[in-house]
């Protein structure tokens, strides 16, 4: 938390000025009335004019901040969603795979969403508040020093108060974070398959399906808040009751002509501002224990499970080695016995039973599990920096990602496609099925809902003959292509990719025959 205060301190800036500014808005009227009072001065017109000009700069001023400091804050929230994002692609393979990627996606937007609004809000309110209730009491001490000190004992009564409040919230905000971020996953994942949506006679199976989950999550909701708003419910019956019983105070000693009537008016100001920050302070309590959740997720989750990297840097992929490579999963330890060397302009097919762990062993070259036995450029791949042997590295999955954007953003995934580039794809023919109804500005759907799978197969394809890589590893990449195009596919890329290494697997043996080298496992 103090890191992040600490690299924010403009947003600190504006919020001590927008808490001062703010304040003294609300104080400005009660500050004038006691000095008038003190003076034995007569309040006239001209002097409520002043405390009309002096209430609206102050608020012209507040309006000018608070823009200013939501503009800052929308771009502070996408910076921190991808520093969040980073320590999320940065955690371990299998433990990326056991949290769900869908869960890990909510629970991150949760901890954005929750450091925004303490931020925002939560950071101003406990300012201004703080503020308000000592110039509050400032005044008061002025007036009535027994008066005063009814006030100031109801300071340690509201922090032991939501101190203990505080102990219960985080464990009901953990579990009620987890049970949102797990329904939320459930329905993302049924309802983004629209097949099978659409294939059921009502909706009464995917009801049964996801009402329980749907079900905790609001119960969970509803418990928290029940919880929340009874126990701060409480400690604002005390404030409220010894609020009204300081009026009826006042009076009386007014009535004893021991304080001025003028009293009467500045309490009836300050006392329910005085209230209304404790009040305050209690929302405020509710922001910070959410926040305080998300950062112990951003701790236990991703921070503690950040996969490791050697030190050493790549300039290029010219070698590998296998020396009987072995990883482990969950403490099982699984051994390839294999003794192989790879070198530039080789091509090498690796074939295998489904299941055999094919895709085990391509995955290792890119360090998605912790391994030994493989060698790149003789050096141990636990001592290669993860980003430097990736930078070299071009790999296509069984499932390629297809955004809701165009074709060509598809393709370029992040950059924009040069004239030359898209002369290549298109002399390449991997995209003639594809452009025949479509065009380069053509929207794709989420999950490529309108392509076929050999489409989205063609359009990671072309991912890769754009791509300067060492290494090019094609994981079943052609498997929903048709045999003919697959064919003509797999000949411009042992055309056109030189100097390079290239890995490939698929079920059908025919393409074995583009390979100069086989594993088999």
């Amino acid at each position: 938390m103090k890191e992040i205060l600490g690299k924010n301190k403009r947003f600190l800036f504006i919020t001590a000025i927008l808490v001062i500014v703010g304040a003294l808005t609300s104080m400005i009227t009660p500050i004038f009335i006691q000095i008038f009072n003190q003076r034995n001065t007569t309040v006239t017109y001209k002097m409520m004019f002043l405390i009309f000009f002096a209430m609206l700069v102050s608020f012209l001023l507040q309006v000018f901040m608070l823009i200013y400091r939501e503009n800052y804050a929308a771009k502070f929230n996408v910076t921190y969603l991808f520093v969040l994002m980073n320590k999320l692609t940065g955690i371990t393979y299998d433990k990326f795979i056991e949290k769900e990627s869908s869960y890990l996606i909510n629970r991150v937007f949760a901890a954005v969403d929750s450091l925004y609004l303490f931020l925002l809000s939560s950071v101003s309110t406990i300012a201004k508040s703080g503020f308000i209730i000592l110039l509050s009491l400032g005044l008061v001490l002025f007036m009535s020093w027994q008066i005063f000190l009814v006030l100031l004992l109801l300071l340690p009564l509201n922090f032991l108060g939501f101190k203990y409040i505080n102990k219960q919230l985080s464990i009901k905000m953990e579990q009620m974070q987890q049970d949102s971020a797990n329904a939320r996953k459930d329905l993302i994942v049924t309802l983004s398959n629209v097949d099978n949506v659409k294939a059921q006679a009502d909706n009464s199976v995917i009801e049964l399906l996801l009402k329980p989950k749907m079900t905790a999550m609001y119960d969970s909701l509803a418990n928290n808040n029940k919880y929340a708003q009874v126990t701060s419910s409480s400690i604002t019956f005390v404030n409220q009751l010894v609020q009204n019983m300081t009026y009826i105070w006042t009076s009386i000693l007014i009535v004893q002509k021991q304080l001025p009537v003028g009293s009467l008016i500045i309490l009836s100001i300050i006392v329910p501002m005085y209230y209304s920050a404790l009040s305050e302070l209690s929302k405020a309590n509710v922001d910070y224990k959410s926040l305080s959740t998300s950062n112990d997720f951003i701790k236990q989750e991703l921070d503690a499970n950040q996969e490791e990297s050697g030190g050493k840097e790549l300039d290029s992929i010219k070698t590998i080695r296998f020396e009987s490579p072995t990883f482990s999963i969950n403490e099982k330890t699984f051994s390839y016995p294999l003794n192989l060397s790879v070198k530039k302009n080789d091509i090498v097919y690796i074939e295998g039973d489904s299941g055999s762990g094919k895709s085990s062993l391509l995955r290792l070259l890119l360090k998605f599990r912790k391994s030994t036995g493989i060698r790149i450029n003789e050096i141990k791949i636990d001592e290669i920096c993860n980003s430097s042997l990736r930078n070299k590295i071009t790999y296509i999955s069984q499932t390629p990602t297809i955004l809701s954007t165009s074709l060509e953003n598809n393709i370029g995934m992040g950059h924009e496609l040069s004239e030359e580039e898209k002369v290549l794809i298109e002399k390449s023919g991997i995209l003639n099925s594809i452009l025949k109804e479509k065009s380069w500005d053509s929207i794709l759907y989420e999950n490529g809902a309108n392509l076929s799978g050999g489409e989205k197969q063609r359009i990671a394809i072309c991912r890769v003959i754009i791509t300067n890589a060492d290494l090019y590893i094609l994981d079943e990449s052609i498997s929903n292509i048709d045999k003919e195009s697959a064919i003509a596919i797999m000949e411009f890329l042992t055309e056109n990719i030189n100097d390079k290494i290239i890995l490939f697997t698929t079920h059908d043996k025919y393409f074995k025959k583009y390979a100069n080298k086989v594993i088999t496992i």
